[in-house]
């Protein structure tokens, strides 16, 4: 469970990065657009998201309940390549990619598998820095709820489903800074669909591009910390890492 926990963990991370990303457009409510419009520029703006066409997040992941810390990376090559790698002392190497046909995963506990269609679609839905451009490709409805409080902020609330998945998922943004608080999912799974809070706790900027820097995701009542102290925007990437290992 662990394992499968930790992979998915990085699906949420990227949802601070971008909304989810899919083909048809849907005509969402002016209200919603509104806030992801602010959440936009409070990112980045349009011109500098537009610029990126790779990335790479390093850090550091944390399950303090059985006291362990271990490495993280995220490595995008935009529009639709990912790989995730995540190392944890007694655990082994655990990582995910995607090369934009075929989504696979390798751990030391359930070894090596590609992906089903349900599992692809997920880790594809928050892929891209530049999907947050197209956020009405992204959402087949979305509706705004009632303000509420996160952490003693002001949030607006956005209950957005997903074009990709058909998930739900709800989405607490500041009212004062328009950056992501937090977000109750629904992350799929080999053992089906979990329900998973992501919390948003701090954030960084990296030549004008605002990103997450910690978060604790509860999953299942697993509590993982992660925190990213690097990001390189466009960085040479060599793209036989998002393949499959042979």
């Amino acid at each position: 469970m662990i394992a499968s926990c930790l992979n998915r963990t990085f699906i949420y991370v990227l949802v601070a990065l971008a909304p989810l990303a899919a083909s048809a457009r849907a005509a969402l409510p002016d209200s919603v657009i509104e806030v992801l419009e602010a959440n936009l520029e409070a990112s980045g703006g349009r011109e500098a998201l537009e610029a990126i066409k790779s990335s790479r997040l390093k850090g550091t992941l944390a399950i303090e309940a059985m006291n362990m810390t271990g490495s993280s990376m995220v490595v995008q090559a935009y529009p639709d390549k990912i790989y995730s790698e995540q190392v944890l002392p007694g655990l082994g190497t655990m990582t995910q990619g995607y090369d934009g046909e075929i989504g696979w995963a390798n751990d030391p506990m359930q070894g090596f598998r590609y992906l089903g269609e349900a599992e692809i679609a997920a880790l594809k839905q928050n892929e891209s820095f530049s999907d947050i451009l197209d956020f009405e490709s992204s959402f087949s409805s979305g509706e705004l709820l009632p303000d509420e409080e996160v952490r003693g902020e002001p949030a607006a609330v956005l209950k957005l489903v997903s074009a990709a998945t058909e998930l739900p998922e709800t989405r607490y943004y500041s009212k004062e800074s328009w950056l992501l608080l937090r977000v109750d999912t629904i992350a799929v799974s080999p053992m089906g669909e979990i329900k998973a809070v992501m919390d948003f706790l701090e954030y960084g900027n990296q030549d004008g591009i605002v990103y997450p820097t910690r978060m604790e995701l509860n999953n299942m009542g697993v509590i993982i910390v992660i925190t990213f102290d690097s990001l390189e925007l466009n960085p040479a990437i060599d793209e036989s890492i998002f393949s499959a290992p042979q």
